[in-house]
This record gives structure tokens, C-alpha cells and sequence, in this order.
């Protein structure tokens, strides 16, 4: 620190001699008789700019050595160190430019001047800084010093805690004896203790087997009191239920008798029932179409699908009563293709019209309409289907146009 102050103290004279050479305060007579220009002051100029380069250099290299003792404390004053070290080259250059146009050198003179003036005041403030520099130095110091004291201390501290820490291992190997010793002795006790519990669940056991085998004993002879009074309960109760089977087997016997005469009745009935005529038929108009006619006309059913006891004449299409009996009948009536025709069929009982079905066909499909009636009729009463005038029925294999008839019961 002190080398770098003694340089920057030189510096500062280097500059203060620079400055009164080229002092414009000179004679005006001197600049009149225009003797010696200023290049006869270029020589000395270049020379204390040689050796004011010099020793910026120098002072660069001490800068430099400064900021590597300092570690990284002294970087803010290396780089204002480099703007020096570049003002500099900066003003070689400007020298340099001033060697090549010698024209120019007095207002290059003025530009150095004023060059060397703002350098003036850049390494007054690069003064500061080594001052700045040099307090930080000393605190660092300072701070480093407490740095060591503080290690030193955590030195002694690891000491005590490593010596804490042998006295503690060498307390766990002891107790880990002791333990060794205390699982050893529980071994024992456990395995004594061991022994025993068996002993006991051996005893456990017998004591258990005989306490059982003693209630295996009290529930047999309770179940045999049990079924002592069952037995006994059971022959009262049988002796009081012979008597009330006694009495009810006279009972039976006395329904048996009216039931046998009950089914004798029913049996004669059914015998009747099945002497008496069997009656049910089941026919179709046939394939095509049917009328129209000039006038009322009895449908003739040719196709024959069932006809027990032949009371329909497939010839005529009229139905006979055998016997006195209520008979049900139900009939369809279909008409295909004829739009806007109407479905028109009568049921007759002994030429007196008992209904009139009628159907629109409005859509030129199939279209039908159906019926059906229970009837009381005496033996000989007829019963037959009739088309009215101007109408149309049709039928094929599907049985579209159909009539049935059955005897429901005789009377």
C-alpha cells in the first residue's frame, strides 16, 4: 500500500510538470514571431508521456498484485484500475494520431491538455478508492483474525466433544455387556417360566377333560328325566287321543257314507253327461270372393274344418240343434281389395235376423268384422250366416271368413 501511494504521489508531479510546459500562459510575442512552434515542445511531450505510460503501467502491475492479495475484496478497484489502464490507451492513441498530422499538434496539444486534466481527476478519484481499499483491507484483517479466533475455539470444542463422545462409546460397550448379561438371566427365566406354563396347561387340560366329562354326565341324565316326562306326557296324551280317534273314526265313517253317495249322484250325472250328444263345428266360405247377390242369401260354408256330431249341413250352411242346450257362436267376415265397400254379414235363428255386423273398407286392403252370441235353442231350431244384397264377402287357405258354433252344456 505504501509503494502505491509513493506511485500515485510521483504520478501527480509527472503531471503537474506536463501541465506548466504547456502552459498557454506563455508571451504573446513568443506565438507572434511564430519561432519554434510547438513542435519544438513535442520531444519533452512525448517523453513524459512515455514515462507517464510507464507509470500507469507500473501502477496496473501493483493494482493487479494488490487485488490478488486482497482476494475478492479488491475487484471493484481492478476494474476501475482497467478504465485507467484504457484512458490511457486511449490517450497513446490520440498521441499517435498527433505524430502522423503534425498540421494539427497544437490543438492535439489542447486535447492532451485537457485529456491530462480529466486523468488528473480520474486518479484523484483512483486515490480514494486505494484509500477505501486500504480500510476494507484493514477490516477484512480484522474480520479474518476473528475468523481464526472462532476456529480455534470450534477446534477446542471438537476436542471436548470427541473426548464426550469416546467416553460415551465406551459407556454404550458397557452397557451393551450389561444387556448381554440381562438377556441371558431373561433366557433363563423365560425357559423355567416355559416349563411351568406347560406343567400348568397339562393340569389345565385334565382339570378341563374331567369338568367336561362330568357335564357330558348331567346332561345325559337330564336328557333321560327329559324323556322320562316326554314319555310320559306322550301316553297320557296318546291315551286321550285314542278316545278322540275313536270319535273321529265314527265321524269318517258316517262322511265315507256320504261321500259314496255323493259320487254315485256325481258318477250318474257324468254318465249322463256323456250319453248326451257332443255338438261343435268349425268352417270356412272357401278360396275367392262371395256375392254379390241380388237379395238376402244364406252363406254355404264349403270349407269344413271341424264338425263333431254333423249337426252342419256343409250343403245348405245351416246349423240344426240336436238338442235343447245353450250353444255359443262367433263368426269373422273379411273383404280384400275393395275400396270403399263396406263388410256387411247377419246371423239368422229360425229365419228371425238376431244381429247385423257392418265394417268399412276405406283403405282397399284387408278389412273384417266380427261377432259373437250365446244362444238357448230347442232341439230342431236352426241357426245360419246371410249375406245381404249388393255385398261381398272373400276368404282363402288363411280362413278369413269363418263361422263356429258349439254346445256350451244340454238342458
Amino acid at each position: 500500500m505504501k509503494a502505491a501511494g509513493a506511485l500515485l504521489v510521483l504520478l501527480f508531479t509527472c503531471l503537474s510538470e506536463v501541465g506548466a510546459q504547456g502552459d498557454p500562459g506563455g508571451s504573446g510575442s513568443e506565438r507572434g514571431n511564430g519561432a519554434e512552434p510547438a513542435t519544438l515542445l513535442q520531444p519533452d511531450l512525448w517523453t513524459e508521456l512515455e514515462k507517464l505510460r510507464g507509470m500507469v503501467l507500473n501502477l496496473g502491475t501493483t493494482v493487479v498484485d494488490m487485488r490478488a492479495e486482497t482476494r475478492e475484496g479488491l475487484s471493484n478497484v481492478e476494474g476501475e484500475v482497467e478504465k485507467q489502464r484504457a484512458m490511457v490507451l486511449i490517450l497513446g492513441a490520440t498521441v499517435v494520431e498527433q505524430r502522423e498530422g503534425l498540421s494539427n499538434v497544437e490543438g492535439e496539444v489542447e486535447k492532451q491538455r485537457d485529456s491530462m486534466s480529466d486523468l488528473r481527476v480520474e486518479l484523484g478519484i483512483t486515490k480514494h478508492e486505494m484509500e477505501r481499499m486500504a480500510k476494507e483491507n484493514a477490516g477484512q484483517d480484522a474480520r479474518l483474525s476473528s475468523s481464526e479466533t472462532s476456529v480455534e475455539a470450534l477446534k477446542k470444542e471438537s476436542e471436548e466433544m470427541a473426548a464426550k463422545l469416546r467416553a460415551g462409546e465406551k459407556e454404550r460397550e458397557d452397557l451393551q455387556v450389561r444387556l448381554s448379561s440381562s438377556e441371558t438371566k431373561v433366557q433363563v427365566v423365560e425357559t423355567r417360566l416355559g416349563t411351568t406354563d406347560d406343567q400348568v396347561q397339562v393340569l389345565e387340560t385334565r382339570l378341563s377333560s374331567s369338568e367336561t366329562k362330568v357335564q357330558v354326565l348331567e346332561t345325559r341324565l337330564s336328557s333321560i328325566e327329559t324323556k322320562v316326562q316326554v314319555l310320559e306326557t306322550r301316553l297320557s296324551s296318546s291315551e286321550t287321543s285314542v278316545e278322540a280317534l275313536k270319535k273321529e273314526s265314527e265321524d269318517h265313517l258316517a262322511q265315507l257314507s256320504s261321500v259314496e253317495n255323493r259320487l254315485a249322484d256325481t258318477d250318474n250325472k257324468v254318465q249322463e253327461l256323456w250319453n248326451k250328444p257332443q255338438i261343435a263345428f268349425s268352417v270356412g266360405l272357401g278360396d275367392g270372393y262371395v256375392g254379390p247377390f241380388g237379395s238376402y242369401t244364406t252363406l254355404v260354408y264349403k270349407r269344413v274344418i271341424t264338425n263333431i256330431g254333423n249337426a252342419y249341413n256343409p250343403s245348405t250352411g245351416i246349423f240344426t240343434s240336436p238338442v235343447k242346450g245353450a250353444y255359443h257362436f262367433r263368426f269373422t267376415a273379411a273383404l280384400y281389395n275393395r275400396s270403399s265397400e263396406p263388410v256387411v254379414i247377419t246371423m239368422f235363428k229360425n229365419d228371425q235376423r238376431l244381429l247385423y255386423n257392418w265394417g268399412y273398407n276405406d283403405h282397399g286392403g284387408m278389412e273384417s268384422t266380427s261377432n259373437g252370441m250365446i244362444l238357448e235353442l230347442e232341439e230342431g231350431d236352426t241357426v245360419y250366416m246371410s249375406l245381404p244384397n249388393g255385398n261381398t264377402l272373400y276368404d282363402d287357405k288363411d280362413n278369413r271368413s269363418i263361422w263356429s258354433g258349439v254346445l256350451v252344456y244340454s238342458m
